[in-house]
């Protein structure tokens, strides 16, 4: 990434000389409504770009430390963004061999780490004709912590465009946002080590995917940070199409089968391909915990609407096997 940085901006000696062409060049912040504001670009409540901790990781981590500062810098740059919103704000494009750059920051003002799916972006003209429209998979980018920024880049390649417009005319990223669910729903968040994928992945291979059957499960249940509690979720696909699974609904049961915490998670476009599997952890933050006083190791977690075809029973513990969850 070094050429690319070190071509923004032109020759400007400073990264103070830069503030203004800065502000020139970023683009409106697209927001991914896990707010449940209607209309969240109107909302008032905002959060400074400095109050959000930048985590150059993945390949931004090899940066020198003056690329580094001016990432920093263009970052602490950035307008306000909304409370409790997760939004993605370009800040560079560029036109390259390969296809149409945009760089961004996605910036999660929220008090839990978020784990995106899928995003369908598109590239707009001025006048909003969509040029290019793609859907990018960022199960492999990672979680983004509570209350911080990552970088992130989307390459929309030639092959990939309906319509190609002149170099010279400025495209513009869009997201479509999806159908929104009844009910509470809160951020599909947490994360899974890679010890713990390995684990689940060799539990799972002696009882494969069943021919016809679709499978949704919770699989483990632990502490989190802050109060929270992380939840493991199973989604196995025995049929012969792709499946799109919107919501997951989440139940926690004290030794007794009183309420822990019902919460109801919204993805984005989370998909499964026929005859497979996907393991996904989920945070229940703290504020829709009912209780305190219970055991983690007693608790009883299941997916209500999978639950009404079959008996409850113990949560699958996951927790045992050493070096695992630990």
């Amino acid at each position: 990434m070094s050429w690319l940085l070190e071509n923004w901006f032109g020759s400007k000696e400073s990264l103070e000389a830069v503030r203004e062409e800065i502000q020139e060049s970023l683009h409106k912040e697209i927001y991914l409504g896990v707010s449940g504001l209607d209309d969240p670009e109107q909302s008032s409540n905002r959060v400074p770009s400095k109050e959000l901790f930048l985590s150059l990781n993945g390949p931004w981590d090899t940066l020198d430390e003056e690329e580094a500062e001016l990432l920093r810098f263009v970052h602490d740059e950035l307008p306000p963004i909304i409370r409790n919103e997760v939004g993605i704000f370009p800040f560079y494009t560029q036109v390259t061999r390969d296809g149409y750059l945009v760089l961004t920051y996605i910036r999660n003002a929220t008090e839990q780490s978020i784990l995106l799916d899928r995003l369908r972006l598109d590239l707009k003209t001025p006048e909003g004709k969509v040029v290019a429209s793609k859907s990018f998979d960022m199960m492999t980018f990672g979680p983004i912590g509570d209350e911080s920024s990552r970088p992130c880049e989307f390459l929309f390649r030639w092959d990939e465009f309906t319509d190609l417009p002149e170099e010279e005319i400025p495209l513009a990223l869009g997201y479509q946002k999806p159908e929104k669910q009844s009910g509470e729903s809160v951020v599909a968040g947490g994360e899974l080590e890679m010890d713990e994928m390995e684990y689940y992945r060799q539990q799972l291979a002696a009882n494969p995917v069943e021919e016809g059957k679709v499978d949704l499960k919770a699989l483990g249940l632990k502490k989190g940070e802050n109060g929270s509690l992380k939840v493991v979720v199973l989604f196995r696909n025995g049929l012969d199409k792709r499946l799109d699974f919107s919501e997951v609904p989440i139940v926690v049961h004290d030794a007794n089968g009183e309420d822990i915490a019902r919460v109801s998670y919204t993805l984005e476009n989370m998909k499964v391909d026929p005859k497979a599997f996907r393991v996904i952890a989920f945070q229940i933050p703290a504020s829709s915990i009912k209780k305190q006083d219970f055991s983690v190791e007693e608790c009883t977690v299941f997916i209500p609407k999978a639950y009404e075809k079959q008996k409850e029973s113990q949560v699958y513990d996951a927790t045992k096997p050493k070096g695992f969850l630990q």
